[in-house]
Parts: C-alpha cells; structure tokens; sequence
C-alpha cells in the first residue's frame, strides 16, 4: 500500500476537519490549516531527508522503518502544532485573568487607602500631630501611585474609563481644597467649609471607587468567560483531531502490521526448530520488505555459525578457569603477605613496655644526680604517655599545652641559646576540649624548617587567645619564611612536611584532623619570605565527647 499524500487526499482531509466543525473564520483556525497546507507542500522536503532510508531502492523491496518513520513525523508535526496553539491559548488566558485580578486587586486597595486617608485626615485636624500629618501625606502618595498604575488597565472598558475619570478629577479637587487649608490664606470659617466639602468628597470618592470596582468585575468576568468558552472550543477540537490522527495511523498500522507478522511467524517456526536442535531447516526465503529480509539473512548466518560459536564458548570457558585459579594463587599470595605484616608487627616493641623502661632510666639518672638527662627522659616519658592515653579521644587544651612545654624542654637543651620559646595564655581556657597533638606538630614543623639555618636569635612565640566563640592559637617564628609559590601548595600531601618530621605528623595532618571533626578549615598560614611565618588555628568553642571516627583513622 502506497502512503504518499497527494493535493486530493490534502483537501478530502481538509474537508472532513470542517465538516466535523475543526476549523472556522478565527485566526488561530486559519493557522492550523495553513500549517497542515505547509507540512503537505514540504513533504518532498522531508521525503528526500529520509532518503537515507532507501538507499536499496533499485532492488524492489519496500523499507518498513521508511514508512513508519514517515507517518511518525507527520503526527508529531501535526500534534506539535496543535499542541503550541493550545498552549498559547492557555497561557494567554491564564495572563489575562492574572492582569484582571492584579487590577481587581489594586482597585480594592485604592477603595481602603481612600478610607484611610480619610480617617487620617480628620484625625489630624482633631490632635494637629506631626505624626498625622507624614501618614496622611503617604496615604495620599499611595493613592496617586495606585490611580497611575490603573490608568492603563481600565482604560479598555468604556463604564470602568469613565467612573476613573471621575474619580482622578475628584482626587485633583480633592487636593486643591486640601492646600487651601494647608497654606493657611483663608479664614477658619472658610477653613470648616472646606472641611465640610471634603467631607462630603471623600464619600462621593469611595461611592466611586466601589463603582469602578464593580464595573471592572463586571467587565474583567465577561471578558474572562469569553476566552475561557473559546480555550473549551479549541480543546474540544484538538481532541476530535487527536482521535481523527489515531485512525488514520490505526489503519497504517493494521495494513503493515499484517504483512509483518506473516514473516515474523516463519521466523519464530524456524527459532523453535533450532532451540529444539534440529539444525537441518532450510534457509528463510527472502522477502518483500527490507528489515524483514535482513533479519532472514541474519537468522541464516546465524544457524550456519552456531557450532562456531560453540566452540568459542568452550574456549572462553577454559580461558576463565585459568584466570579464575590464578586470581586464588593471587589471593593466597596477599595473605600471606599480609600474615607476615602481622608477624612484624607483633615483634614490634610495646608502647607500655618502653615507657617502663624510660620511667626506671628517669629515676637512674636522678640518682645518679644526671639532671638535664633526668629532665630529658622526663619529658619524653610524659609524651608518650599523653599518646597513649589519649589516643582519639579529646583533651584539654591545658594537657596539650603542657606535653608542648614538655617537647619544648627537650628543644631547648638541644638548642640552648640557638633559639628561645615563649608560650603565652590570654583568657581562662580551663575545660576546653580539642583533638590531642595540634600544636606539637606545627611547633616541631617551625624548628625544623623555619630555624634550622639560624645560628643565634631564633624565638618561637606560641599565643594561646580565648575569643567570643572560638579559642585562637598563634605560633609565631622569626625564621626564613615561605616562598609564595610553596605557600600555594603547603596543605597538600607533601606540602605540611618538608623534608623529614620525627613525629610523622605536619601541616597537612593537623589540617585534615581539624576538618575531619569540625567540618570546616581551621588553619591559615601568613609567610613572607626572610621575615618568619605566623600560622593560625581557630577552634570553635565546645566541651567533651570523644574525637569521631574519621579522627582515629588519621
């Protein structure tokens, strides 16, 4: 069956829409047609875009995808359009019905701001108060902001035009009077007259008000009924079209359909032949449309490769098995691997055991009268024993300043006069909980980097703030500083431990502990080069519980 359209099948068609009463003499009607007249005139257009589709068009067999495809995009064409002109309908009404309801709106405002004036005005001339007098200059002002704004929009309604109109020259009156007395250059008789006058006009105004409201409503759902009776006629005959184009493709599809399924059931005759293992059925002949054909030829190649595939499959599976037993030889290899790290693991040497044996070293040097010794094991006793005991938990901010003092002993006898160290508290912080070790390792990160070249003169200020909300620390050093460009990239992974830290931690650690718990960055660093760095923690202010998890695992 052939399915191009001509100028007869165009005008039949045209003529069924209007029997069914589709179209009329409205412009929106006369556009569909126009459209529908455009898509006809364009079809050799579209029929050559799909031309692709027929490239085999010298052997004779018809293409179902071309046919398909075709009457697919007239029905979308058609129902695109319908469906935009819709739409716009739509949404012109809905525009409608908001401006009238804006206006509605306003026109009651105007009727309350006029009562208002009125009660504010009286009011003035009964208490002579400043404050009387500024609201009923913005009372005023607000009823000419609202006459101005729907001079436009009664203006398309002869009654609503002409109560306005009325109503602006009464406004325009009703200022003349009140600047009369404003001005002071009539007499108090004159003064109750026009006081008399204005009482008088502010009821005429409201009289007038309530009218144009009235004879707007009126207008606005006269209008609004209009357009809604023809948004109701329009869908009506979007709904006729729908179901006049879901014929039309109901028969396309029933006359195709037909000859497909005569040529699908051969096929699935033959498919359940060889799902049965009866490989000895003859080849699918060939047919009239194009994919079916393809498909035959297909299903033919099939049958003919299947043993081929067969054996592939066995390949494949071997192949597998082999992979499979080397992926458990890989496995047994990382237990192994990980056994033996246990094993090493478990020869390591004993937190507790070592710091037994520095707290005996201790009282060996006490008694041997080994004093800087004495101090030096000491400290290193209290360190390890704050790791110990505080491991992912959190700790005062006194504890982690005394295990500071504690690493800053040890620095100084090292250093001696090579550099000093100054710690100082401003505020009380007693009872202010932080993660343990945030302060060591940016002060170990200041000897170790910034003084290490300074023979004389190198200090250390660590400034310890209480604020409003949150506790500040300063480590200051008059070391060589940072570069600007390393500055850029001192938190990433190498960033915070220029070359070897004793304690494994740096910058970059103590940054990522922080965010871990407080979700937020907490460390600055300013730096000049030659003239020291100063780095800057803020923690926020907050009492106990212990450090999360993510803390743990850093």
């Amino acid at each position: 069956m052939d399915s191009d359209l001509n100028l007869k099948n165009l005008i039949i068609i045209f003529q069924l829409i209007v029997n069914f009463g589709i179209i009329n003499q409205r412009s929106n009607d006369l556009i569909l047609f126009f459209c529908l007249a455009y898509i006809y005139y364009s079809w050799g257009d579209i029929k050559m875009n799909l031309s692709f589709l027929n490239k085999q068009k010298s052997d004779g067999k018809k293409s179902i995808r071309a046919r398909i495809t075709l009457i697919f995009i007239l029905v979308i064409m058609i129902m695109t359009i319908a469906f935009f002109f819709f739409m716009m309908r739509k949404d012109m009404i809905s525009n409608v019905y908001q401006q009238d309801m804006d206006t509605n709106l306003k026109l009651n405002q105007l009727s309350l701001e006029l009562n208002n004036n009125s009660r504010i005005f009286n009011l003035y001339f009964q208490t002579r108060d400043q404050e009387d007098l500024n609201n009923y200059i913005e009372s005023r002002n607000m009823i000419r902001e609202l006459v101005v704004e729907l001079k436009d929009n009664v203006a398309v309604d002869k009654d609503s035009r002409i109560f306005y109109r009325t109503l602006s020259n009464m406004l325009v009156y009703h200022d003349e009077l009140v600047n009369e007395i404003f001005t002071n250059k009539i007499s108090n008789a004159e003064t109750y007259q026009i006081l008399t006058d204005l009482r008088t006009l502010y009821s005429y105004m409201n009289s007038h008000a309530q009218k144009l409201i009235i004879s707007y409503q009126d207008y606005s759902s006269s209008k609004y009924m209009d357009l809604l009776e023809e948004y109701q006629a329009m869908e009506r005959r979007i709904y006729i079209l729908t179901i006049l184009i879901s014929i039309i493709c109901l028969f396309f599809a029933l006359v195709l359909s037909n000859d497909i399924l005569i040529t699908i059931d051969r096929l699935s005759a033959s498919a359940r032949s060889l799902s049965a293992g009866h490989w000895e059925v003859r080849d699918i002949k060939e047919n009239k449309y194009r994919e079916l054909n393809i498909m035959g030829q297909t299903f033919n190649l099939m049958k003919h490769n299947i043993n081929k595939f067969i054996k592939e499959l066995k390949q494949k599976s071997e192949l597998e098995n082999k992979l499979n037993k080397e992926k458990l030889a890989s496995v047994e290899k990382d237990r192994l691997i990980k056994e033996t790290q246990l094993m090493n693991l478990q020869m390591q040497i004993d937190p507790h055991f070592l710091f037994n044996t520095l707290t005996t070293v201790a009282r060996i040097a006490l008694f041997e009268k080994a004093r800087k010794t004495e101090r030096l094991i000491v400290a290193i006793s209290r360190i390890l024993r704050y790791n110990l005991d505080n491991k992912g938990k959190m700790v005062e901010i006194s504890q982690d300043l005394e295990v500071l003092q504690a690493y800053l002993s040890i620095q100084q006898i090292r250093f001696q006069s090579q550099m000093k160290f100054n710690i100082q508290i401003e505020g009380n912080i007693a009872g202010i909980l932080a993660p343990p070790m945030i302060l060591q390792p940016i002060v170990e990160n200041a000897i170790i980097h910034g003084l290490a070249d300074i023979d004389e003169n190198g200090k250390i200020d660590i400034k310890v703030i209480k604020k409003e909300k949150y506790l500040e620390f300063k480590i200051i050093d008059n070391g060589k500083g940072i570069d600007s460009e390393y500055l850029k990239n001192i938190f990433q992974k190498k960033g915070g431990n220029r070359g070897r830290s004793t304690t494994g931690l740096g910058l970059a650690n103590v940054k990522k502990r922080l965010e871990l718990h407080y979700g937020e960055e907490l460390i600055s660093i300013n730096s000049v080069l030659g003239q020291g760095t100063e780095v800057i923690i803020q923690i926020p202010l907050r009492k106990g519980g212990d450090i999360d998890d993510k803390i743990n695992d850093c």
